[in-house]
């Protein structure tokens, strides 16, 4: 819940305390310069330590300097017009610049409006009580500060004009160009006779506008100058009457009650005069400058932290929540969907229990049917035929006419079995292969020797050497083994049943080759 807004008018003569809250202006308490009034107000503030202080100003001793500087940014501006300030206020705790644009004539400038309370001593009772009490004080303003703003708010179009109300500190003249305050003046005014406040308002009007070309504010352009004057609904004809517009000036007397509705002013005390239009939009509005200075705007720049820190937490919070929730939801949608799943599996696992209740008795058991079709399946992607690995035998047969093949086996196998019928045939229980590991296929060749003297091993090893490297030739094809009709072996004589010659008995031999398979 945001705090409670203060507004803080203060003339010459006293400060009013008043309350802001959704556009209804009330009354709180009045206190006069001295130690009774400050005992009063430090009383009143200290009730209202929790709320926010907006203070504006309406006094004679405020003074405006309008000078042009070098187009600059950043520290280097800063460090400028605080200079410029102190060269021309001796106090500038209460004192402001003011950006009006620029200019490119001969070299870019900024054109800086300088303006400052000449008697900060009026102010100093009232902000040394607030900083005792570590108020939060959002600035000071002026009236003329505030002058633009109310201008917008009650429908001002033209790009220069004169504002002239009536306040309990006075008569206020602002002239404002570009929606940037220029000059302001107060002037002491008899407030008893209707009458002649409005033949005043006319008259001031006029000098005002002498000053303001005499000092080359305003340019000296035939158009006349529009002046907006705010009078109460009950004098708006006397204030017509005596405010004829002329070639300088065009009057346009508004009611101060429409203008009230304008600015979105609810309820005003009654009494009151133009200064609740301007602590109506000095409540609701954003200034980007103000008179006060850091130190007294200490605990409100701390309150403004600790809002956004908190702020910002909210927002973390409510992101975090947000995540949550869309987590939670997402979550939900999965175990919802998950449990539909489950459902269609248990019906789908059902539907397959009633098929294969359904299907013919089998002699062996599922898996190793499935173990079957995955093997039948790597299979029928391998290249195995006989044919090809038989024309790589012709050729060496070809080479070896003392060759007489007699018998060719042919199988597949595993690449780490061991090779030759033989072998296959001891295996007495079978075995299941996985079908994807690596594949040989296996060729053994018996023959028989066409020699002239079957005892002559040399004659009989060559020629099966030579047939031997006629097959190692070949490509993809390796030798696995060789049987002789004789045995080698380095330790043992030769030996062997061959016979004492020619035609007593044929020698024979056995060769096992392997080619990989191609998968």
């Amino acid at each position: 819940m945001l705090p409670d807004k203060r507004l803080l008018y203060l003339t010459s003569r006293e400060l009013v305390a008043f309350r802001w809250n959704r556009g209804e202006l009330q009354e709180e308490a009045r206190f006069t310069p001295g130690d009774e009034g400050a005992a009063a107000f430090s009383e009143y503030a200290s009730r209202a330590q929790d709320s926010l202080f907006y203070i504006l100003a309406d006094l004679v001793e405020e003074d405006f300097f309008q000078e042009n500087i070098p187009y600059l940014r950043g520290t280097d501006r800063r460090a400028l017009l605080a200079r410029k300030l102190a060269q021309r206020y001796r106090d500038t705790s209460l004192a402001m610049t003011l950006s009006l644009g620029t200019e490119t004539a001969a070299r870019r400038e900024e054109r800086i409006l300088y303006a400052s309370f000449t008697n900060t001593q009026q102010f100093q009772p009232w902000l040394g009580l607030l900083r005792s009490i570590q108020a939060r004080v959002a600035g000071v303003y002026s009236i003329p500060q505030v002058t633009p703003l109310l201008g917008k708010r009650i429908g001002v179009r033209s790009r220069r004009y004169m504002m002239v109300s009536l306040q309990q500190a006075g008569l206020r003249q602002t002239y404002v160009e570009n929606g940037k305050i220029r000059f302001s003046r107060l002037g002491k005014v008899d407030a008893g006779d209707p009458a002649v406040l409005a033949q005043a308002c006319a008259a001031e009007s006029a000098r005002f506008y002498q000053y303001l070309q005499n000092s080359r504010i305003l340019s000296r352009e035939n158009v006349p100058l529009e002046v907006i004057v705010l009078a109460p609904r009950e004098t708006r004809a006397l204030y017509e009457a005596a405010c004829p517009s002329n070639a300088q000036l065009r009057f346009c007397i508004v009611d101060l009650e429409a203008a009230r509705r304008g600015a979105g002013l609810k309820s005003a005390p009654r009494g009151t005069l133009a200064e609740s239009l301007y602590l109506q939009v000095t409540a609701r509005a954003r200034f980007v400058a103000q008179f006060a200075d850091d130190a007294l705007r200490r605990f409100y720049d701390l309150w403004r932290t600790q809002v956004g820190l908190v702020a910002t937490g909210v927002s973390l919070f409510a992101l975090a929540l947000l995540l949550s929730a869309a987590k939670l939801i997402q979550a939900e949608h999965v175990a919802v969907a998950a449990r539909a799943e489950r459902v269609e599996e248990g019906a789908a696992s059902e539907q397959y229990a009633r098929m294969q209740a359904s299907f013919p008795k089998t002699p062996v058991s599922s898996e190793v049917l499935k173990v079957t079709v995955r093997n039948f399946q790597v299979l029928m992607r391998q290249e195995a035929r006989v044919s090809d690995l038989l024309v790589e035998v012709s050729h060496a047969l070809a080479a070896s006419p003392q060759i007489d093949v007699e018998r060719i086996d042919w199988e597949i196998a595993p690449l780490k079995r061991p090779g030759g019928r033989d072998a296959a045939k001891a295996q007495a229980q079978p075995v299941q292969t996985d079908a994807s590991e690596p594949r040989v296929q296996l060729v053994e060749i018996s023959g028989r020797l066409l020699v002239q003297q079957a005892s002559d091993y040399r004659n009989i090893s060559t020629v099966v050497n030579q047939f031997v490297e006629a097959l190692r030739s070949r490509p993809g094809v390796e030798i696995v083994s060789t049987k002789l009709p004789f045995d080698l072996a380095a330790e043992k004589s030769i030996s062997g049943d061959i016979g004492a010659g020619r035609g007593i008995d044929i020698p024979r031999f056995s060769v096992v080759i392997s080619r990989r398979l191609q998968t």
